[in-house]
Parts: C-alpha cells; sequence; structure tokens
C-alpha cells in the first residue's frame, strides 16, 4: 500500500472514496517509478490547515493542499516519501463553487500532492505545464476529466 488515510471523525469520506484516493496514489507513484513510496495523507478542516499554512508557509490563511516531503534519514528504512494535508472544508467550497464533484476535487488534489513531493512545481509557466500535464494524464486514467478546462 503506497497511501495511509487519516480522517478526523467529522468529515464523512465514504469508504469507495477511500479506495479510489488510494488507487490514484498507486498510479500516481507508478507512473513516476516511485512505487515503493508511502505518503501519508490527512483530510482535516480549516483551522488546522490555516495553523499549518501559517507555520509553514508563513501564510494566515486556509488553502486547499499542502505537501511535505520527507528529506529525513528515516526515509530509507520508512519508505515514507511525504505527507499530505487536504483541507476538507476548502476542497468541498473550491468543488462547489467550480461545479465539480467533490470526490473528483479531492482526488485530483491528492495527485496534486504527491507531484509536489515528488518534486514538481508551479512555480512558473513552464514547470506548471509539465505538472499539469502530469496531472491531467492521472486523472484521465481514473475518468476524471481535465480540471484545468
Amino acid at each position: 500500500m503506497t497511501l495511509d488515510v487519516f480522517i478526523d471523525d467529522e468529515f464523512p469520506i465514504p469508504e469507495d472514496l477511500i479506495t479510489t484516493l488510494k488507487a490514484a496514489a498507486d498510479l500516481t507513484l507508478n507512473e513516476e517509478s516511485a512505487s515503493n513510496g508511502i505518503v501519508n495523507l490527512r483530510i482535516l478542516g480549516d483551522s488546522e490547515m490555516q495553523q499549518l499554512n501559517k507555520e509553514f508557509r508563513n501564510k494566515d490563511k486556509t488553502t486547499n493542499v499542502l505537501s511535505f516531503t520527507n528529506n529525513d534519514i528515516s526515509k530509507e528504512v520508512t519508505k515514507n516519501i511525504g505527507d499530505i494535508a487536504i483541507s476538507y472544508d476548502y476542497v468541498l467550497c473550491e468543488a462547489k463553487e467550480n461545479g465539480k464533484s467533490f470526490s473528483d476535487h479531492i482526488i485530483h488534489m491528492l495527485v496534486h500532492g504527491i507531484y509536489h513531493i515528488l518534486g514538481y512545481d508551479h512555480e512558473d509557466d513552464a514547470s506548471a505545464k509539465i505538472m499539469e500535464s502530469k496531472e491531467i494524464d492521472i486523472l484521465a486514467q481514473l475518468n476524471i476529466n481535465n480540471p484545468y478546462n
């Protein structure tokens, strides 16, 4: 298994969505030849996400997803390549605002977060194009429409 999921009790994530999140992680890591890696996913609320964003990015606001790459020496033993936090509240609101299903959007945020852990970013147009292309390909394999249209 490549994805360990931790969900606060107040957020109703059905088992079939958890199964799809794990499949999306497996697919993404396999595509990037990182199938031995383990990613931790924590689904939490806006207030905790805001605290994380403030502490680690100096941004005192909530966001949809944060990724934390494991650069620790333990990586060789644990195979943990990183942690991802996704705000249930933020993703739910974003999905409604953009006419997307919650499931599709949270899966996209997971894939997006994994690509950050693997070293991809969207700091400039060229980097963004590469990262978005990879995300679109993974999501298409999961029958999820291009989220950037």
